[in-house]
């Protein structure tokens, strides 16, 4: 999934990063930590950002859902991420 973090990608923007989120989310039942977004967008910096982006692709990983979240991912228009420094 390196490559999804090209041209100093941190994570998708809110809305895109909550329905990443909502797929991961709908495959198990375990309590997956929220995307960092609304209040917690402003609160957090980029790598608290990117570690919780992270952390959500580790775990589709661990739910065999990369292949779903890699086609999903890359539907994603370069204005949808969110870059360093933004």
């Amino acid at each position: 999934m390196d490559e999804l973090l090209i041209n100093n990608r941190i994570c998708p923007k809110p809305q895109q990063w909550n329905k990443l989120w909502e797929i991961i989310q709908s495959k198990t039942d375990e309590k997956i930590s929220a995307p960092l977004i609304l209040a917690a967008w402003w609160e957090t910096t980029d790598e608290e950002k990117l570690g919780r982006f992270k952390y959500h692709l580790d775990t589709a990983e661990k739910l065999s859902l990369l292949n779903e979240l890699q086609i999903f991912l890359q539907t994603l228009n370069e204005t949808d991420w969110h870059h360093k420094g933004e």
